[in-house]
């Protein structure tokens, strides 16, 4: 089981699975409707893979990067079609690029507000407004000629970002652990965070989680581990 952070724990098991049914009266409708997706359009994660330096310095490594987000896309798929799901990554044109782009800035827009009015952070959000959890309503706009174009139902949104602590840092965290007196520091974190759309482009379901040196996204068990533990939430039959 990873470990996740206090506050997305809140965002996910209460507002996102149904654990709060006298707040959020709208997630039977929600969950009814993502349980009826069997074929989703996956836009390909965006994935960042940083070395972690002794001194905490994120370095973007791109080679990282393209490898971490073939193994999320792989992980996902292998995920999803045990429970007969049909994942299909988009292959992104020229004349799709500026679509998808726009995609992906109404969900970081739609995103930040959903964190910052609909959940509520174990009471320690100001900015909550108990209407906005108790009707869910968020939406990236219509994605009716998308999807229908490329034969799916829903539409799967999938960040993830990983740190990968260089040999130096590893090496500063032994010599810090043996001294009883000092702190060790972090090591890198691993995350994945995730949302399903329908064609009217409304969120149905998101998910979130976070590890602290127990993957690498640059490795494909790792990977299907860490995906798998991200989508034991995913909407389906008997969940």
């Amino acid at each position: 089981m990873t470990r996740r952070v206090a506050g997305m724990l809140v965002v996910l098991v209460v507002a996102m699975t149904g654990c709060a049914p006298t707040l959020q009266s709208n997630r039977e409708e929600l969950d009814a409707r993502a349980h009826k997706i069997r074929n989703v359009l996956m836009l390909p994660p965006d994935t960042k893979i940083c070395e972690l330096s002794a001194g905490g310095v994120r370095e973007q490594r791109d080679d990282w990067c393209a490898t971490g987000r073939k193994n999320v896309e792989k992980a996902i798929i292998e995920n999803l079609s045990r429970w007969n799901i049909n994942v299909k990554v988009l292959q992104v044109s020229a004349d799709l690029q500026n679509e998808v782009d726009d995609i992906k800035a109404l969900y970081e827009a739609v995103k930040d507000s959903m964190y910052t009015h609909a959940y509520y952070w174990k009471g320690q959000n100001p900015n909550f407004f108990p209407d906005r959890l108790k009707n869910f309503d968020y939406t990236v706009g219509s994605l009716e000629k998308l999807l229908k174009k490329q034969k799916a139902e829903g539409l799967l949104l999938v960040q993830a970002e990983d740190e990968i602590s260089s040999s130096g840092r590893k090496a500063l965290r032994v010599v810090q652990a043996l001294n009883p007196f000092g702190t060790a520091q972090r090591s890198g974190t691993t995350e994945i965070e995730i949302a399903l759309t329908d064609r009217k482009g409304d969120i149905l379901w998101n998910y979130y989680v976070y590890d602290s040196g127990g993957y690498d996204l640059r490795d494909q068990d790792s990977t299907r581990a860490f995906v798998k533990e991200l989508l034991n939430e995913f909407p389906r039959e008997g969940k």
